[in-house]
């Protein structure tokens, strides 16, 4: 028997997988445990031999750790498989009922080089396309997902009760990365702990913590047999890459599996997913936003001044009309329309190609 997640066929178009597990066992099975009472904190050299002693002695996983500058790795060689299918006890809704994803994300991706952050993207409307019913669904077996478990409440245990010396660097980033070694498969999993600790305080929802848990998945002969994790490269994850990974898993979240899917725009939504996204991390490192519409030629250039007028949390004051400056021969035209209905500001330079 294994824990079902949602149906992830074709595998290779599914770019958050897993991502509702981690929540149903981290978040689902910590509530309360904030507010515990904690012994005097760990130094981080002392809490890295903790975890790692934790580990062995509690449920019998031979981890190897290593911390690189602030981001904490954490490396996981098992022999038992991480995925196994499953019949697929109930059928899919029918295309165009409210649970059906309404649009399909074909690519996305992102990338961060002097100071600006930039953002190609492919989305169709999923009405067009045609689902396939495999009849069966991917999942994480059951051995897995309780290995995942207690790596979490280990992490929880002795890295909340963890304070840096004057010496040392607090771990910002954890990755902790699973391989089944007899067939070369893992996942990765990376998150900032900081939001880690407010999902277990409920400062952050479920459903938003989601958004900024990042897993992947990969496969390769270099992991078969690798007791020690020596294919990894390891290095300090800087926010500014965080933060582009997460705004292309948001932008799969919101267009594939969101309640609330976008209208039709979806430029002003994708530069809302960004503004959002580094307002709530407070990242001011850098000057401008790309956006490149692969499907319909159309390229922005947004000023970081630009982005308080975007985004589902922007400052309230900010919610007035919208100018938006057309050129055509050359010659700009002024329309001013409802913030409501805005599209990405076109002074910020707009290009079709």
């Amino acid at each position: 028997m294994t824990n079902s997640v949602s149906s992830l066929l074709p595998i290779q178009k599914d770019k958050l997988f897993g991502v509702c597990v981690l929540a149903v066992l981290v978040l689902g099975n910590f509530g309360g445990c904030a507010f515990k009472k904690e012994p005097p904190p760990f130094t981080v050299t002392e809490a890295q031999k903790k975890f790692e002693d934790k580990c062995l002695k509690d449920f019998n996983l031979h981890v190897r750790t290593r911390q690189v500058g602030r981001t904490f790795w954490i490396y996981l060689p098992i022999k038992t498989p991480i995925f196994d299918y499953e019949v697929q006890k109930n059928q899919s809704p029918p295309q165009g009922t409210s649970n059906t994803p309404k649009f399909l994300v074909n690519f996305a991706d992102g990338k961060y080089m002097n100071n600006i952050f930039s953002f190609e993207y492919d989305i169709v409307d999923k009405k067009k396309t045609k689902d396939e019913d495999y009849g069966f669904n991917m999942s994480y077996t059951d051995s897995y997902s309780k290995i995942k478990y207690n790596l979490y409440t280990a992490i929880y245990e002795i890295f909340f009760n963890t304070q840096a010396k004057k010496n040392e660097l607090a771990p910002q980033f954890f990755v902790v990365i699973i391989t089944d070694i007899s067939k070369g498969i893992e996942t990765r999993s990376t998150f900032y702990l900081q939001d880690f600790m407010r999902s277990m305080s409920g400062d952050i929802p479920n459903d938003e913590y989601v958004k900024r848990f990042l897993e992947d998945r990969k496969g390769s002969p270099s992991m078969i047999g690798d007791e020690t994790g020596t294919h990894i490269k390891y290095y300090d994850i800087p926010m500014s890459e965080f933060l582009t990974k997460q705004i292309i898993n948001r932008i799969h979240f919101k267009f594939q599996y969101s309640d609330f899917p976008p209208k039709h725009n979806y430029d002003k939504t994708i530069i809302g997913i960004v503004a959002d996204t580094l307002r709530y991390y407070h990242f001011e490192n850098f000057t401008n936003v790309r956006l490149n519409n692969l499907r319909l030629g159309k390229k922005y250039l947004f000023d970081k001044s630009e982005l308080v007028n975007f985004g589902e949390d922007k400052p309230k004051e900010n919610e007035g009309k919208l100018i938006h400056i057309r050129f055509k021969d050359g010659t700009p035209k002024f329309n001013e329309e409802p913030s409501s209905d805005q599209s990405p500001s076109t002074s910020s330079e707009q290009t079709n190609q």
